[in-house]
């Protein structure tokens, strides 16, 4: 069943604010409770389901997708990550183990929900980008699915590494903190306390490739990505300069990736920026 959206252009013309943030974080919260008590599951079981699954400003759109993933095999995947159905190959632009590369980003433990949802709207044109949208189209909900749990039952091995020249402190605050004199909110406030991610609405930031989270919040700011839920990104972005998201980039791609934190017994590490004295800045460049 071919996708669809339901799309209506955001008029807010003022910043973020404390209550703004809180009203799409318990949105989000209360899609996640319907979404585990089994609420419209499949992105396709339905027309009206089929079309919120790819409606940007639909907050169940990826923990739809989510559902649909686990209902699939990654197997599924195997053909379209090494090319062998005469399709382009995942693997050749993201990575053997889905690091990614400078502007091409990591996949290796995004959710499952957030990268289907994610090609769908590549596959629509909600999402642009050339070489993506073309590949999307080709594929079917179902291998759209697929690929997201494939990804999202890896991990990434190692942090990519600062390389924009962005302030390191500045970075820091802002995704610890956050900066309220421009009313931004810290990156953590939604995206979890290290930067690991909270759900497929908020993915995992820590250890992406700098270049590439530089050009989404760019993209995000000037409104040509606009496919988030309540476009809640734009709002964030948009009141930062271009000098705050080159640091916020380069301190997010700095920082380790989820399984690093954790112990062979696979207890979380306590070295995590949630639990680290603010005050202290030793490894964070």
């Amino acid at each position: 069943m071919p996708l669809r959206l339901r799309h209506s252009p955001s008029t807010r013309t003022g910043p973020p604010t404390a209550g703004r943030l809180a009203g799409v974080a318990a949105t989000v919260a209360m899609a996640a409770g319907f979404a585990l008590l089994g609420t419209g599951c499949s992105p396709s079981g339905n027309d009206d389901a089929a079309a919120s699954a790819s409606d940007p400003i639909d907050p169940l759109a990826a923990m739809r997708w989510e559902a649909r993933s686990a209902e699939v095999s990654p197997g599924i995947a195997g053909d379209l990550i090494a090319g062998g159905n005469g399709t382009w190959s995942c693997a050749s632009c993201h990575g053997a183990k889905g690091e990614g590369t400078e502007q091409i980003p990591a996949l290796a433990g995004l959710p499952a929900g957030y990268i289907a949802k994610q090609l769908a709207d590549f596959a629509t044109g909600r999402r642009k980008n050339a070489s993506m949208n073309y590949v999307a189209r080709g594929l079917s909900e179902k291998e759209m699915a697929a690929l997201g749990r494939f990804y999202a039952e890896m991990s990434l091995e190692a942090p990519a590494g600062a390389s924009l020249g962005g302030d390191m402190d500045r970075g820091r605050e802002l995704a610890l903190r956050g900066d309220w004199r421009v009313s931004a909110p810290a990156c953590y406030s939604c995206h979890g306390s290290s930067g690991w991610g909270v759900g497929p609405s908020f993915p995992p930031i820590a250890g992406q490739q700098p270049v590439y989270l530089y050009q989404q919040l760019t993209a995000f700011a000037t409104g040509r990505r606009d496919n988030d839920p309540e476009n809640f990104m734009h709002d964030v972005a948009r009141v930062l300069s271009d000098a705050d998201r080159r640091a916020l980039a380069d301190y997010l791609a700095s920082r380790p990736p989820r399984q690093e934190l954790t112990s062979p017994a696979g207890s979380r590490s306590e070295q995590t920026d949630a639990t680290t004295n603010p005050a202290q800045t030793e490894g964070d460049g």
